[in-house]
């Protein structure tokens, strides 16, 4: 009785081994997921190409132009509430009546205090008197301190457009329609790539800052 119990066990294991091996060898593996492309340089996947001329910025892929403008902040808590309405109204309207794509942008941008540190510079290195001198030492100390520690919160309105004549009139009209609320101003090439350079590289410093 043992020994056919037994039997019929060795049996039982051995239809379950080859109905496993069955399995694993009537099973086929399925094909890997070839892995997406990674770019080899960051301009291949950056989406500004070239520069106009007038300072536009090309878009990689036919994607049109775009530009850029810094936005005239002011003090919000100064103004009376007529005029704090008077804004939201004009902004409210300007975003109805402007349907194509913007942006606005808020960066702290380093204090750039190359420019004063110069001419105090200058005067250190023309002046005899160790009473002045320490002075201007003093000041120098403090401009370069700011350039240092202290940013300055900037805004920066982008305009799109398909065409370089659709962008020059979306630029027109959204500087008509914001000039008594938030102005825009135009930026020099210097400084349009000063910004792209920043947004892009957060923790870096300017060419200027480096020295």
């Amino acid at each position: 009785m043992i020994v056919e119990e037994t039997l019929d066990q060795e049996a039982l294991f051995d239809e379950q081994s080859k109905s496993k091996r069955g399995l694993k060898t009537g099973s086929k593996a399925k094909p890997k997921e070839k892995r997406a492309r990674v770019p080899d340089k960051i301009a291949d996947i950056f989406p500004i190409g070239d520069m106009t001329d007038d300072g536009a910025f090309v878009l990689q892929g036919d994607r049109g132009y775009a530009d850029m403008f810094q936005v005239r902040s002011k003090d919000v808590y100064a103004q009376s509430d007529q005029e704090t309405e008077f804004d939201i109204l004009a902004l409210t309207q300007f975003l109805r009546a402007f349907d194509a794509d913007i942006k606005i942008v808020s960066l702290n941008f380093p204090v750039n205090m190359a420019v004063q540190i110069s001419h105090l510079q200058k005067k250190i290195d023309a002046n005899d008197s160790p009473l002045i001198d320490h002075f201007l030492q003093k000041k120098k100390a403090e401009l370069e301190f700011l350039e240092k520690h202290r940013t300055n919160r900037e805004f920066y309105l982008y305009v799109y457009g398909e065409t370089v004549k659709d962008l020059t009139e979306r630029c027109q009209f959204a500087r008509r329609k914001l000039q008594r609320t938030i102005p825009m101003e135009n930026l020099e090439t210097t400084k349009k790539l000063d910004v792209i350079y920043k947004l892009n590289n957060q923790n870096s410093k300017l060419d200027h800052q480096r020295g």
